[in-house]
């Protein structure tokens, strides 16, 4: 699996005798980068607007809360699974990915996040990566990861707009430091999820 997403929560999964279903739901948000992007490009800037008949399913934690932590009750981690999934997942009507765009981003972010780690061992882990075919873009840190700082490297410091990611078909940018993973929606400002992610590598 690609995406190290909330082993925490696969972890608390295992030990309760749901292996088929935190395997099905893993699988879920982790996506599969080899999928080809069923979506057409869209015609005009209307249809980069969300599909308003699309609902995301119920989110884990109030939207002025941002993190999940691993002594969350099991329904929260689960239902913080299903939400992550949703963030990342294209929709009818999204911009078809630009993994061009993406691996442009990829460049002008990695001095960026160099700059915004705190660790003392970058070199070990600090890089910057897309995913899913330019779907997501993945900040991995040593320290420094929380709710703001997928918004500071992009919008602040790389000044670039959500909205332009959106129409380059960019849904998502995920920090991950060696203990913490937060998920920015591209679509939503203020849809921030954080999740304890502990990282090995």
């Amino acid at each position: 699996m690609s995406w190290r997403a909330v082993p925490f929560i696969l972890l608390a999964l295992v030990a309760c005798d749901k292996d088929e279903k935190a395997k099905e739901l893993a699988s879920s948000v982790a996506g599969d980068s080899s999928m080809p992007d069923v979506y057409i490009p869209p015609t005009d800037a209307a249809a980069l607007q969300v599909d308003a008949s699309f609902t995301m399913p119920e989110r884990p934690i109030p939207k002025d809360q941002t993190m999940v932590s691993m002594s969350a009750p099991q329904e929260t981690q689960m239902k913080a699974i299903t939400y992550m999934a949703s963030m990342r997942s294209p929709r009818p009507g999204d911009a078809a990915s630009d993994p061009a765009y993406a691996a442009d981003l990829v460049s002008k972010l990695k001095p960026i996040l160099l700059s915004l780690d705190k660790g003392g061992d970058k070199s070990r882990w600090n890089r910057v990566e897309m995913e899913a075919n330019g779907r997501q873009v993945n900040l991995l840190m040593e320290t420094g990861c929380d709710a703001q700082l997928p918004k500071t490297a992009v919008v602040n410091r790389a000044a670039i707009q959500f909205t332009t990611l959106l129409q380059h078909g960019i849904l998502v940018i995920r920090c991950n430091d060696t203990k913490i993973q937060c998920l920015q929606s591209v679509r939503d400002p203020d849809d921030v999820l954080c999740t304890t992610g502990i990282r090995h590598k």
